[in-house]
């Protein structure tokens, strides 16, 4: 039988403490339980804006022909927007000459059905809406002659 010397019970000794202090590293662990806190904000939309394109609407007359309302939609934000609908209305007159021109000499009717506008695009929307001038009986309408419609278009 061979017998250890004394560097044979040092190596011996000290592979068996690093075999014990290892392994006993290997399942050792802490173990612990908490609370936290956290927010998330959701974001908003900045409004789509609608803008009358194409040629220029001209030769409305009492009782004349339906014209179409071009119009291009905008939407700047990022994600997708819902459109509902377009509303278009004559939203005053301008350069009414004498005996007046007022709201009540058009009609305007809104087409557009809605729609998705993608983020960052503009969508075009031809005939979105029609105008027309009536012919309102018994009412002289001269005054009408020249003027300018301003339109106001709201999406909903």
């Amino acid at each position: 039988m061979k017998r250890l010397t004394r560097t044979g019970y040092v190596i011996a000794g000290a592979t068996a403490t690093a075999v014990l202090v290892g392994g006993g590293a290997a399942f050792a662990y802490w173990t612990s339980s908490g609370t936290g806190d956290g927010s998330a904000t959701a974001g908003t939309t900045t409004s789509v804006t609608i803008d009358q394109v194409g040629t220029p609407i001209t030769g409305l007359y009492p009782d004349g022909p339906v014209q179409n309302i071009d119009v291009e939609i905008t939407n700047p934000d990022a994600s997708d927007v819902e459109i509902g609908a377009i509303t278009t209305a004559v939203d005053s007159i301008t350069g009414a000459g004498p005996g007046g021109c007022t709201t009540a000499d058009f009609n305007v009717v809104s087409v557009y059905g809605g729609g998705t506008i993608p983020g960052g695009q503009v969508v075009a929307a031809p005939a979105a809406a029609t105008i027309r001038m009536i012919n309102r009986p018994l009412v002289n309408q001269n005054g009408c002659k020249g003027v300018t419609v301003i339109l106001s278009f709201t999406a909903s």
